[in-house]
């Protein structure tokens, strides 16, 4: 069964993150640490045949929203809402036995490097999923 994997950041620590950025510098310990752990699991994950794909997520400053308006064309609007506490950072697709071991992986990413994860079941083409 295939979960989807997101993870969320703090909105200003993001942009304080991209506002630092400096490619020639050493990376902050705190970002390190969370590199060295995002390496790690995806070695494990690939190896027990549970990792399906994963990428990292542009600024939400890129984002477009689109809506269905009544009565007229789709409406797009710039970004996610202005005020945001968090931001989809990343996701990840994994192929696990169960929810419960889904759930497990996102635990430790929590725990890990401190960002919110949701665990969502992907819907095969016959409905919902067997949970």
């Amino acid at each position: 069964m295939k979960y989807l994997m997101l993870a969320y950041t703090n909105a200003t620590a993001w942009q304080d993150a991209l506002a630092n950025f400096d490619p020639d510098a050493p990376m902050p310990p705190e970002v390190q640490a969370a590199c060295d752990f995002y390496e790690q699991l995806g070695k494990e994950l690939t190896e027990s045949g549970e990792f399906v794909s994963t990428e990292g997520l542009a600024d939400p400053s890129h984002t477009k929203t689109i809506r269905k308006r009544a009565g007229g064309p789709p409406e797009v609007t710039d970004g996610p809402y202005a005020e945001v506490k968090e931001v989809l950072a990343s996701y990840a697709i994994l192929d696990c036995e169960s929810y419960d071991r889904a759930v497990e992986i996102g635990a430790r990413v929590a725990d890990a490097v401190g960002d919110t994860v949701e665990i969502r079941p992907i819907m095969d083409a016959f409905g919902a999923p067997d949970l």
